[in-house]
């Protein structure tokens, strides 16, 4: 009997080591997640040359909700033989993001998130050395203008942001953008809306890519 007993203690071990116990989740990192986004340096490259930077802020305030605060500021100039015009003003946006990816662990801080935001900018925008052409008249030049606006728009976003290392993460987003008040300026519609894009469309699309870094406050 006791051999018996022996054989069977014997095998039980063998089926634990041979199928393991499932490993317990680790704790969840919390805390608030600093971002700069590194698509605005390829605006250098745009035509017309943009400048600008653009940092967020969010964090996972309840369960697969995120809270977002984007800031930055935005400018731009265009130099041609008939005018110079320059655009540049500050910006904020503030929203949400919800986390459609179900992590496995908790230790998994990956996301696929849907989100909205409402973004306001402060800028202004001025026309200068204007010269209007006429060949029967002669050319004209008029005075120089300029305007202080605020413009205000929604966006829908979408995007992705997967943890590289422990509190490091890269991310990128899609957004679809509609400007609240297009009218904004009835006389000289800007070219740059500083956050938003070209002040010549109600409708735009606009694309992050970012680098994030969270500092962990709590696990649980």
């Amino acid at each position: 009997m006791k051999r018996i007993s022996g054989y069977f203690s014997e095998l039980m071990l063998l089926l634990l080591l041979a199928h393991p116990m499932p490993a317990q989740d680790t704790l969840r990192t919390y805390g608030p997640r600093i971002g700069i986004d590194l698509a605005r340096f390829g605006y250098l490259f745009a035509d017309p040359a943009q400048t600008g930077a653009e940092f967020s802020l969010d964090a996972e305030i309840f369960p697969d909700i995120y809270p977002v605060l984007e800031a930055g500021y935005n400018s731009m100039s265009q130099n041609t033989d008939l005018y110079r015009y320059r655009s540049g003003g500050a910006y904020a946006r503030i929203g949400a993001d919800y986390n459609l990816l179900a992590p496995k662990e908790k230790s998994i801080h990956h996301s696929l998130t849907a989100g909205i935001r409402y973004g306001i900018s402060f800028f202004s925008h001025r026309a200068e050395h204007i010269t209007i052409p006429s060949d029967y008249w002669g050319d004209a030049e008029p005075d120089e203008y300029g305007q202080r606006l605020t413009g205000n728009w929604f966006e829908l976003a979408g995007g992705v942001k997967t943890e590289l290392v422990p509190n490091c993460f890269l991310g990128w987003s899609v957004r679809y953008k509609i400007l609240v008040n297009p009218e904004m300026d009835p006389q000289v519609t800007p070219l740059l809306i500083p956050g938003y894009g070209r002040g010549t469309g109600q409708r735009g699309f606009g694309f992050t890519y970012q680098f994030l870094y969270k500092i962990p406050i709590i696990k649980k």
